[in-house]
């Protein structure tokens, strides 16, 4: 099978790879904000300096290029603060960079941040505490998956974006199987033995023989039940919550990686390819080869897991369908999403927060939004029906009904312990030493894991980044 490469329209992918930015420099100087309807901490009475210009970091193709600069350019025409808004690829380059400008004394104000670094520059003491904006009502309540704290509990950014792990499905191959769409409500998912079936009946060789039949050859597999868009840990740690375990409990307090249940979860997501026979191989490096679930749906496979900026490229598609992840335990999916942060060294501490609260205010992103490659950050996002409507109006139904579900159901939404772990960085550098062996069968995840797990939660255990 052949599928073509995609760039993801908006795409969110690129991003997350790399725990990667790049910054440039904070600023001087004074000036008045005047209030500007729907950007938070903008709106507060305020007597600010004159000629203030912030600096603000970003990575981002040429369309969300276009819609950060329409932001600044709005919010310095509403308040008067000059916003100099500077954007990098996401080509790995923002640790270098950044550390660079922190030996030179120029950080910017404010900027996007790797999910997996925000941890690593608050250890060094350079990210402003934002729970006064949370207290003060400046910043609406946040989703609890996208809101960030330090091992202290401060608040130190929010996502940008409620980004989650979905599944992709072809209408028409279900059809041809005679099969049910995935279910698109979380107390609905399909339980792990119903989803295996169904990838079976969904998996056919050359001789039109479904991996459910005797006779069927995995070697001539022509069509597959499944696809993985990408194998690292957002893609592949949900399962380990789905199990009723984890990889780091929610407080931050209990490795479960090791745990029992953890290793059964990854141990079936392993099977998929070498026991089941449903999915083709994939291992832990971003992109496992497939493309974006456009690409899978499009060719040899009938469903895919990927992350719900896809959503951007399948509109207009009528044979695409969004659905939840199957359970096993319990129906759960993990997040992601790119934190905005604001530097402790900023000249301008206040001025920057007011022009943080309206950067992560949904409606200031709403474009973005409307296309489906970014979610709502904001809690009332997904239960007001006018708010709802604002940004789902031309998502199909089934992504709809999916992202509603597992936003408004409690413990569904498992959060990224990038996020929350301080040693998250240098436990999965340690991790993806090994685990393709499990991945590719050539071991089990219990042997894998009795050699790595030790040295793993040692690093947990030291509470640190550095």
């Amino acid at each position: 099978m052949k599928f073509g490469k995609r760039t993801l329209v908006l795409s969110l992918a690129s991003m997350m790879v790399f725990s990667a930015l790049a910054g440039c420099s904070g600023n001087s100087n004074n000036a008045a904000p005047k209030a500007s309807e729907g950007s938070g901490a903008a709106n507060k009475e305020t007597t600010p300096d004159k000629d203030v210009t912030l600096e603000l970091l970003y990575w981002g193709d040429d369309v969300q290029k276009k819609l950060v600069e329409a932001a600044a350019e709005k919010y310095t025409a509403d308040t008067g603060v000059k916003i100099n808004a500077q954007v990098l690829p996401a080509d790995g380059s923002f640790d270098t960079f950044i550390q660079t400008r922190l030996e030179s004394g120029e950080l910017p104000d404010i900027s996007y941040m790797g999910e997996g670094d925000i941890q690593k520059y608050n250890e060094m003491g350079i990210i402003e505490d934002i729970s006064d904006l949370l207290a003060d009502g400046s910043i609406p309540e946040k989703l609890s998956a996208i809101t960030i704290h330090s091992p202290e509990q401060k608040v130190i950014g929010v996502g940008l974006s409620n980004q989650l792990e979905l599944l992709y499905y072809s209408k028409s191959k279900f059809d041809a199987a005679g099969l049910e769409y995935p279910p698109s409500k979380v107390e609905n998912a399909w339980d792990w033995d119903t989803f295996v079936t169904n990838a079976k009946k969904l998996t056919t060789d050359t001789k039109g023989k479904t991996a459910a039949d005797e006779g069927f050859d995995a070697a001539l597999t022509e069509n597959y039940g499944l696809g993985m868009t990408a194998g690292r840990e957002f893609h592949h740690f949900w399962a380990a919550y789905a199990n009723g375990s984890g990889i780091v409990s929610p407080d931050g307090k209990e490795f479960q990686w090791d745990s029992p249940k953890t290793v059964d979860a990854i141990q079936k997501l392993a099977d998929l390819v070498n026991k089941d026979k449903v999915a083709s191989a994939f291992n832990y490096t971003w992109n496992s080869g497939i493309g974006s679930a456009v690409d899978a749906l499009s060719g040899g496979y009938a469903m895919a897991i990927s992350g719900s900026w896809d959503l951007a490229n399948i509109k207009g598609n009528e044979d695409i369908g969004v659905g939840v992840l199957p359970k096993m335990e319990k129906a759960v999916t993990m997040n992601c999403g790119a934190p905005l942060v604001v530097y402790n060294t900023s000249k301008h501490i206040e001025e920057a927060k007011k022009f943080y609260a309206y950067m992560v205010n949904p409606e200031n992103s709403l474009e973005l939004l409307k296309s489906g490659a970014w979610l709502p950050n904001q809690a009332d996002w997904y239960t007001d029906p006018t708010l709802v409507e604002k940004w789902t109006s031309d998502l199909p139904e089934s992504a709809k009904e999916t992202i509603l579900s597992y936003s408004t159901t409690k413990d569904s939404i498992a959060q990224w312990p990038a996020y929350y772990v301080p040693a998250y960085l240098k436990m999965n550098t340690e991790y993806e030493k090994s685990i393709d062996q499990a991945l590719a069968g050539k071991k089990s995840v219990k042997e894998v894991y009795d050699a790595i797990m030790p040295a793993i939660k040692q690093l947990f255990e030291s509470g640190k980044v550095s």
